[in-house]
This record gives C-alpha cells, structure tokens and sequence, in this order.
C-alpha cells in the first residue's frame, strides 16, 4: 500500500520534489489509489513542467470539422500562450500560428469566414493558407522577400471529425492511438454530425480538478441531487480498464427511468442504437483534455484551456445529427439545450472552487479514491507516464 500520510516538504526544487512524489505515491492497483499530492495543482513551477511535458508533447483537441464548412470559414483560440487558427483552406483543414510575421499582433481573433487573413496592425496580409501575401510600404527593407515568409504550420489529424493538434514533431499519430475506439466513434457517427452550439466560460481553477470532476458521477448525490442524481444516480456509475488514451466512465439511467429522461425535447435520436444505449450516457477523457459526453441524441466534446495554475478556459461544443439541425425549430431548441446546461455547470464551477481552496492548506494530503473515482487515478496514472 502506498504512503499517503505525508505531505511534500519545502523543498528548493518544488517541481522535482512534486514528481517523485507522485511516482512514488501512485499505486498499481486501482484499490490502493490515491489523488495527487494538492501542490500537483497549485504550484507554478510544477504547471510550467505540465505544460511543456504534457501540452505541448501530445495531442489536444481543439474542434470538428462542422465549425468551418466552407472555403475560408475559421475560428480561433490560444492554447499554451499560443494563438492558433483553424482554417478550411482548399478543402483542407489547416491549422496556423495566428502571430502576424511581422510584430507578432495576431492577424485574426473569433471565428467568421474570410477570403485572407490582414493584420489590424499594419495590414500586412495572408492568404488562407497562411502565405504572406502583402506587406504595404516594405519596399525599402533590404533583402525582404514577402514571397519566402508563411504562418508556421501545425502538426495536425483529423480522427472521426475531430481536429487534433500537436507541437510535437515525434510523437505517435493520434488516429493510430485512438484506432480501438473507432467502432465506438462509428456508432455515435461522430464525423457526420453537425453543430449545435459552442459554449465557453472561465473555471477558476487548475484544470485537472475539471478534468477529474466530469470524469467521475460519484458528486452526483452530493453535488447534482436536484438536477442529475434522479436520473442518473452516481453510485450506478462504473469504470472499466483506461485505454493508451483514454479513459471511460458509463452513467446508467436509474432502473425505473423514462427514456424521455435521456433524450433531448426536439432532438432526433441516432439511429443504430440498442435499448441498453438509449438507457445510458457515456463519459470519456482523451488524454489530456478532450471530455466527450456521448448521448444517444448529441454529443459534447469540450477541450481545456489552461491559462495558468489557477485558471481554465472551458470549450464547449455540442454536436447533433444533421436531421435534427434540419429540424424548422432547432435554433429554438439548440437555445434552450444550452440555457439548460448552464444550472449544471454552476454546481461544478462553485464545488470546484471550494476545492481549490481546501487544496492550498497546508493541512492538504492526498486523499483515497473509491471504485466511482477510478477515472481519477486513470489521470494521475497517464501524468506519471508523462512526467
């Protein structure tokens, strides 16, 4: 059994101090777990490592392909400090620095369609492929030549719709990872989908108190008990073994509920589904911050955006069947999926705050995990790997 009773001493290297400590501390059986040590998500040093070993070294999701069907449509947004835009060019996707060449102001912000892409700055410009293609009064630069600069690319996959993204140049594809998932993906047709809607809004807090919250269904009871515990009580939650990555979490329907309870009021239900997958919501984490919530009548996948130890910038995007966004009433119904999911997502952001602050006491150790929490230790497990 792992020692969990101590917890890590001020140390000069605060980072390395906080890595030994959960090598060592992390069991091999998910019986024995724990949480990682609170200074796992409260010092700085130790989120610059994240970032360096775990955001910029693998894959993070950052949109599907419905967001930008036409020649020229993009959207845009800033992970590790890093503005990036997603853009159809030539019936391609492209992903782009978004930092003009020339004094670093990004040349496009929110999301729209455009034919190129021109600095507020100084109106230098770019096509939608990111080749400079106009630079006003540069003419007495020595040596300058518009027709040799480009917006840096970004390693890019598309898996199932979804558009990955990686700084790194050698780790593995993400489609060959997530290759055992493909039949799952295939039933809930995640690349035919359309979207809904788009949802973000600021979490006070680390990102994997996010991560590690919509991943477990045991703060149901506590937490959800007037909106999601009815329906779905946590304790009927269970988890199954974490693939290379990723990790899942399978919320029944209580014994006795309605379907009407799963489904969304006009909605129109995937087709191919058996009884027992219209009675259940999944949950599942790609690895680090891709949360999908697969219902028979919609999916939401979000991705995380940490802004600093402190401080995540959720991104939600909720995908339907393209019969349903044929629906005459769907912008009315797409408005109301969306206020709904507002009083649930306040639950989360205020118990999570309060986390965060218990986790800066000096009194903070990590704490056991019970089998509703395994997902948890999924996370911790897939941050040493990475570590």
């Amino acid at each position: 059994m792992p020692d969990i009773s101590q917890r890590i001493d001020c140390v000069t290297d605060e980072c390395a101090a906080i890595i030994e400590t959960i090598k060592r501390q992390q069991s091999e059986e998910a019986a024995y777990a724990s949480t990682l040590p609170a200074e796992a998500y409260n010092s700085e040093a130790f989120f610059d490592y994240e970032m360096e070993k775990v955001f910029r070294a693998d894959w993070l999701f950052v949109g599907h392909v419905s967001q930008i069907p036409q020649e020229g449509d993009y959207f845009t947004l800033n992970i590790v400090k890093e503005p990036l835009v997603v853009i159809r060019h030539q019936q391609q996707v492209r992903v782009m620095s978004s930092v003009c060449l020339h004094r670093w102001v990004p040349v496009v912000t929110g999301e729209g369609n455009a034919k190129a892409l021109v600095c507020p700055f100084h109106n230098w410009t770019y096509d939608t492929g990111g080749q400079l293609i106009g630079t006003p009064y540069m003419n007495q630069a020595a040596e300058f030549d518009r027709h040799s600069c480009s917006l840096p690319q970004i390693r890019s996959e598309i898996v199932h719709g979804m558009i990955f993204i990686t700084f790194s140049d050698s780790v593995e594809s993400i489609a060959d990872r997530l290759r055992p998932l493909n039949a799952l993906l295939d039933k809930y047709q995640v690349a035919d989908l359309h979207t809904a809607y788009t949802l973000d809004y600021d979490c006070p807090f680390n990102w994997k108190m996010a991560v590690e919250t919509f991943m477990e269904c045991y703060h149901h009871s506590a937490v959800h008990r007037t909106t999601l515990e009815d329906s779905f009580p946590g304790r009927l939650s269970y988890i199954g073994e974490d693939g290379p990555g990723w990790t899942l979490c399978h919320q029944p329907l209580r014994k006795n509920g309605a379907i009407s309870e799963v489904l969304t009021p006009g909605l129109i239900p995937l087709s191919g589904f058996s009884e027992q997958d219209m009675r259940q919501i999944d949950l599942m984490l790609i690895y680090p911050t891709c949360l999908i919530g697969l219902n028979p009548d919609r999916l939401s996948i979000s991705t995380l955006l940490p802004e600093d130890r402190h401080t995540t910038r959720w991104h939600r995007l909720v995908l339907v069947s393209k019969a349903s966004a044929a629906q005459p009433d769907f912008a009315a119904t797409a408005a109301e999926m969306k206020n709904g999911s507002l009083g649930i997502i306040d639950e989360d952001l205020g118990i999570n705050a309060a986390q965060k602050i218990g986790s800066r006491s000096r009194m903070a150790r990590p704490g056991r995990l019970g089998h509703l929490e395994t997902t948890v230790w999924h996370l911790a497990n897939y941050l040493r790997r990475r570590l």
